[in-house]
């Protein structure tokens, strides 16, 4: 497991391809929170399982799934 802080909150979420997917708005239970703001129909979104259809618009960040984390941004890896 990762360990993330609050540094993290505020950054957006990219795909691996720089697509921007949401924002972190928080970390809980050591897990980053984020909100989306792609649609539902998005590939990323679809195969992560984040279903933003059911008014659902923050989803917990699997650490699988995340590449890196720079300065402005948490880039995932899909």
């Amino acid at each position: 497991m990762a360990e993330y802080s609050d540094e993290q909150v505020g950054k957006r979420v990219v795909s691996q391809e720089g697509e921007e997917i949401g924002e972190v708005t928080a970390i809980d239970d050591g897990s980053l929170v984020v909100r989306v703001t792609v649609g539902n129909n998005n590939d990323v979104v679809d195969h992560m399982g984040w279903d933003t259809g059911t008014n659902q618009e923050e989803h917990t960040l699997n650490d699988r799934y995340v590449s890196n984390i720079r300065e402005n941004a948490v880039r995932l890896r899909v």
